[in-house]
């Protein structure tokens, strides 16, 4: 890592640990949440990296939600207990139906991906169990020792953790042998598998990485708002995944999705006061992202704005 890179960094980790005490408590919560919503983002654009986009991330984001609350809520089991739990039910089940899906290509899959987030949703909303449309009830607050996440400086400080380690993970595996494997699928599926890569086996691998992590991210939204409902789980919510990635960028696996978490999350947040103009507004945005910056923030930084700064600082 260059000398300018380290300083970058350090920088920007002083801001991101800073940030809590800068703003005011209605941006913090939207901070919060855009922790979550990179996390989600993170896992569309790994599996994008073997040709699979998937409209199913909110479903097994409810699965973590609502393992957490239920773990929580009706078996006095500790928060940092369901963590793991949520994520491993999130790879089972996910086995069980992509054992099916995945073999059969890319459409099959994105198309199953529609109805198990809708069918999820349905589930979490019918059963009694789940607490119906209204929701679960208040969850405990999570606790470590005495020390319990009630100031939410606390549970963004708990996101950038989870977010950390979910980046962390995904940079060691694209880097890796299973990297370089999923990359040559996403590159070529024909060529991977006239090479010799089981294209089935490493896509699996890939979405219940995926799957696990989203659940988590599912189990931190939980952390934050104390109680989960069917609405926070919809097919739209996983169309705004896609969101986040396009406009961050699709060729900047890691950076991309938070970046563009970071805007799709503001920009309708500050459009509340149009709220009936805010879906035409934030749609317009994204389109002419799509249309005029195709790589999205981070593809127009690399392609426009570094060389300038190189220019004038030459």
């Amino acid at each position: 890592m260059s000398k300018g890179a380290i300083v970058g960094t350090a920088v920007l980790l002083l801001a991101l640990i800073a940030l809590p005490w800068l703003v005011n408590p209605y941006v913090l919560q939207v901070l919060i949440l855009t922790i979550a919503y990179s996390m989600l983002g993170l896992a569309f654009a790994f599996t994008l990296r073997v040709g699979l986009p998937r409209f199913d991330i909110a479903a097994w984001w409810g699965v973590g939600a609502y393992v957490t609350a239920m773990m929580m809520l009706k078996g006095g089991v500790s928060f940092w207990l369901t963590l793991p739990a949520g994520g491993i039910i999130a790879v089972i089940l996910g086995w069980l139906i992509f054992k099916i899906v995945i073999p059969r290509g890319m459409m099959v899959f994105l198309l199953a991906g529609m109805v198990i987030t809708m069918a999820t949703q349905q589930i979490f909303a019918s059963v009694p169990f789940f607490g119906g449309w209204g929701g679960t009830d208040v969850i405990p607050l999570p606790t470590v020792g005495p020390i319990t996440f009630a100031d939410k400086r606390a549970v963004y400080f708990l996101g950038l953790i989870f977010l950390g380690v979910n980046l962390l993970v995904y940079r060691v595996l694209l880097t890796s042998r299973i990297g370089r494997a999923w990359t040559a699928i996403g590159s070529s599926l024909g060529l991977a598998s006239s090479v010799g890569v089981d294209v089935v086996r490493y896509r699996m691998a890939n979405v219940l990485i995926g799957n696990f992590f989203v659940a988590v991210a599912g189990s931190y939204l939980v952390a934050s708002t104390l109680v989960a409902i069917p609405t926070m789980f919809t097919f739209t919510n996983s169309i705004s995944v896609m969101m986040y990635v396009v406009v961050g960028g699709i060729g900047h696996s890691l950076a991309g999705p938070i970046v563009g978490a970071l805007i799709v999350t503001f920009i309708p947040e500050y459009l509340r006061m149009a709220k009936e103009y805010e879906p035409i507004i934030t749609s317009a945005a994204i389109i002419l992202i799509i249309i005029f910056v195709p790589g999205g923030i981070l593809g127009l930084v690399k392609m426009r704005i570094k060389p300038w700064l190189a220019k004038r600082l030459s």
